[in-house]
């Protein structure tokens, strides 16, 4: 079963309300003959089924001022959503590094956390950031996209523009992007527009409230018509299909081409958490616990912060991953889970969180250790902990923690 998702439009643009559709679908598998296939449904997706939006926020240092107007955007977007229909959100954000405030959910209270604990510093990493965002919401299930705001040009990411393009594209994920007029024209409208997004330059970032309001409607506007497509071909082969729609009062015929993306679909577990043990940095273990379905764990009381030192202990593992970030505010460091819970329940070890190493490394990472008399008790430290200078310490005896919702 295939599903394709599309809007209806009328001949200047605007979005149509079909009354009662019927579809018809040609299909062209790879370059070999075309077929016609059944369609089993064509419904509209207000109301009936939800969009995965992943936000990605520019919490630079340059948005010192702005910071708290976007905020206060962007919780009044995450409100308005329709949890009820099956509408998600996930919250990355980025400056000089990428951090995951608030992963999927449909609790827009998770969401407004992750908003408020942004704080503004450092560079612009858009491009990282978009790449991660596309990479989380090509594997959501149903329609997906992105919605990025920056008020500068990127100058720190490590990926490139055409590699965001080549990924969304592949996944069949849009990209909408809002700048400010500081903000670099030329990439990122390629970046929309080569998606199938779109980019918008403002004056005032209070304008975006509009073009959120603009977005959301376009992507609850779209229709879904699902498709039997023939068991015995490869289900991530090449697709080409016609596509005739039609009601009382329009009609229509589009030509698409695609490659069908798998959703990830959530593995079975055993037990609410998992440990595993192995030498990767923080971010691998981030990327591998959302592969499996999960993330990586908080702990928010004195019970699961007993549950996740039994499973250090199990895999004799002293240094272990665990999924929060430290940011700063003032000249004070503090913590924030990547879920959007609240950082209430804290093990500092003395003195820490630190955000800068002794040789001046930035840390900002949280690793659940234990090193010396004072027990297991939390750290905040570089992302990578296997250099030449380190790996002694650390190899061999570092690991992570995941932790499934469900």
């Amino acid at each position: 079963m295939v599903k394709v998702y599309f809007t209806a439009e009328n001949d200047i643009g605007q979005s149509v309300l079909l009354s009662s559709p019927t579809a018809g679908i040609k299909e062209t598998v790879s370059g070999g003959k075309e077929v016609e296939r059944e369609v089993k449904s064509i419904e509209q997706l207000k109301g009936r089924e939800g969009v995965n939006f992943a936000l990605v926020a520019d919490k630079s240092g340059s948005m010192e001022y702005d910071l708290p107007v976007m905020q206060s955007v962007m919780s009044q977007f995450v409100d308005a959503l329709d949890y009820r229909s099956g509408d998600k959100a996930e919250l990355i954000a980025f400056d000089t590094y990428v951090m995951y405030m608030c992963t999927y959910t449909n609790d827009p209270q998770l969401l407004k956390n992750g908003i408020n604990n942004m704080s503004a510093g450092g560079r612009t990493a858009l491009y990282d950031a978009l790449l991660e965002s596309v990479l989380n919401a090509g594997s959501q299930q149903g329609a997906r996209c992105v919605i990025a705001f920056t008020d500068g040009d990127d100058l720190e990411s490590v990926h490139t523009a055409d590699e965001v393009i080549q990924q969304a594209n592949q996944l069949s994920v849009p990209v909408f992007i809002i700048g400010t007029n500081d903000a670099s024209y030329s990439d990122y409208d390629r970046i929309a527009e080569s998606t199938g997004g779109q980019y918008w330059n403002i004056n005032n970032i209070s304008d975006m409230n509009q073009i959120l309001d603009q977005i959301y409607d376009k992507e609850k506007d779209m229709y879904c018509i699902e498709y039997v497509s023939d068991s015995k071909e490869e289900p991530k082969k090449e697709r080409k299909i016609n596509i005739a729609v039609a009601d009382d009062t329009y009609g229509g015929i589009s030509e698409m081409q695609f490659t069908p993306t798998e959703a990830r679909k959530q593995q079975a577990h055993t037990s609410r958490y998992e440990v595993i043990k192995a030498d990767m940095n923080w971010a691998e273990a981030n990327a591998e616990c959302i592969r499996r379905g999960g993330h990586l764990i908080t702990i928010t009381s004195d019970d699961e912060m007993k549950q996740a030192v039994t499973l250090a202990e199990s895999a004799g593992i002293k240094y272990v991953w665990i999924g929060g970030y430290t940011s700063v505010r003032g000249n004070t460091a503090y913590g924030h889970w990547i879920t959007g819970e609240a950082f209430n329940y804290q093990k500092w070890y003395p003195g820490e969180p630190s955000r800068n190493d002794n040789d001046g490394t930035p840390e900002m990472y949280l690793m659940l250790w234990n090193v010396d008399s004072k027990g297991w008790t939390w750290n905040d430290q570089r992302d990578n902990l296997f250099t030449k200078e380190l790996a002694h310490i650390f190899t061999g005896k570092t690991g992570y923690i995941c932790e499934y919702e469900s």
